[in-house]
């Protein structure tokens, strides 16, 4: 006989504090359960799931600072989660998940978090897709006039991958990204995506801004009937802020929007992003933070935690590089900038930019663990490491704990790897002196940490 199914019910949280997914209660039995989509200070029913996951099934009260929501479709989109906690609220929450990742803060300076004045409207990038079956809520599933199938453009919903929320507008972007949405998704485009059978023509949209404008990527799988993409291309290369559309194809049978570039349809290939004095060029494809204005504020926090030199000197060791953009932002107080980065188009706009912005240095493409040995420059240094959300390979991090350096500043997009890595830090010769949050994502739980370790 088949082990017997252990019978669930709802339960009953009252969430009290922010984590990296979302948010957590603790249930009658003391067991602490994680939910999306719920304030802090808000009394909810869910449904539990494994490892500690519960959906989100109704808030019974919210907290006495509850705001109304922006977006008509929060809830339902899988985007935000926060949207009903007013942003100073957000942000306490978030320097308080921060600071409970990082491990023990004894002797260590904690910094106020920072981040930018605007709550909305402050996304760079946005990435939307098409599907046939639209997600309908609760309150909706049984109307007989509710629209189920068609052509949709919006986000998916928690946890579905093969439904669409449509929208024509996105709160967290600007306007004039918000304007590229609105045509397209007017255009009811067809046939759709089908992540189920994995048949039809329009994928996503993805619409990026940059100091110069607006570019726009139409998606679709090899089967695209080019005029029809040339057509719509054509209509948003004459929106006013736009000053680029492309057309990219895939026929891969993952939900990402990476294929190949088919043809430029109007105006630039590229991207022009301004963080304070730096002009970077980025290929339309190319990684950069989504919230610009605090970008500066980050890289400016991890200037402080690293103690420039008063006049410039020695090389600054930038890993996990990506485009060069915190090594460039700095170059001006050191001698040169060392980069190492895995991905080698990201390489490539990496010493693109630094030609343009005459810096001097290197930037290699390779794994941070198998360069870094050989790389690594002689003192004196400062070190900047910006992993991925998994943190430093094992090897990298026990490499870097054995270094000389005036200042090592890690930071993180998931302050658990901080956590996690420091202790591999400090098992070497560095200590933790200074803790530092930047709210990047308002409305999401995401936060930035950044961290200064000197040596003991």
């Amino acid at each position: 006989m088949g082990r017997k199914k252990k019978q669930r019910t709802p339960i009953e949280l009252t969430v009290d504090r922010l984590e990296l997914k979302g948010s957590s209660g603790v249930d009658a039995q003391g067991r602490r359960w994680t939910v999306k989509g719920a304030s802090i200070g808000a009394s909810v029913t869910a449904w539990p799931g494994r490892k500690g996951k519960a959906r989100l099934l109704e808030i019974l009260t919210e907290p006495a600072d509850s705001v109304d929501p922006t977006c008509p479709v929060f809830g339902v989109c899988g985007g935000c989660q926060l949207q009903r906690m007013p942003l100073a609220k957000q942000r306490e929450e978030k320097h308080k998940m921060v600071q409970r990742a990082a491990g023990d803060l004894h002797g260590i300076t904690i910094h106020d978090i920072r981040g930018g004045a605007a709550g909305y409207g402050y996304r760079n990038k946005l990435e939307l897709s098409f599907g046939p079956r639209r997600f309908l809520p609760e309150d909706q599933k049984d109307d007989p006039d509710a629209v189920r199938e068609g052509s949709f453009l919006g986000f998916h919903p928690r946890g579905w991958f093969s439904r669409i929320v449509p929208l024509e507008r996105c709160p967290l972007g600007s306007d004039a990204m918000n304007q590229v949405i609105a045509l397209v998704s007017k255009a009811e485009l067809s046939p759709p995506w089908d992540n189920d059978n994995h048949t039809g023509v329009w994928r996503h949209l993805v619409v990026r801004e940059g100091a110069s404008g607006t570019v726009a990527i139409l998606v679709t799988s090899s089967a695209a009937d080019p005029d029809e993409v040339r057509s719509i291309g054509a209509r948003l290369g004459a929106l006013e802020p736009v000053v680029g559309v492309l057309w990219v194809v895939t026929d891969r049978l993952s939900d990402v929007a990476v294929g190949d570039l088919a043809e430029v349809l109007y105006g630039q290939p590229w991207l022009d992003m301004t963080v304070g004095e730096l002009a970077l060029r980025l290929p339309y494809d190319g990684f950069f933070q989504v919230n610009t204005p605090t970008t500066q504020i980050l890289f400016d926090t991890i200037a402080e935690a690293l103690g420039m030199p008063e006049t410039p000197t020695g090389t600054l060791l930038d890993l996990y590089c990506g485009v060069g953009a915190i090594g460039l932002y700095l170059a001006s107080r050191f001698e040169r900038v060392l980069g190492i980065e895995l991905n080698p188009a990201s390489i490539d706009c990496a010493r693109d930019n630094a030609a343009r912005q005459q810096v001097a240095g290197e930037w290699h493409a390779g794994k941070v663990e198998d360069l870094l040995p050989r790389l690594a420059p002689m003192d004196p240094k400062w070190i900047v490491v910006d992993p991925p959300r998994a943190g430093l390979h094992p090897a990298a991090a026990r490499f870097l704990a054995a270094q000389s350096a005036e200042s090592l500043v890690y930071v993180a997009c998931n302050p658990g790897s901080l956590g996690r890595d420091r202790e591999i830090l400090e098992a070497g010769r560095w200590k933790m002196t200074d803790l530092w949050s930047v709210d990047l994502f308002p409305q999401t739980p995401h936060t930035e940490a950044v961290a200064r370790f000197v040596l003991r």
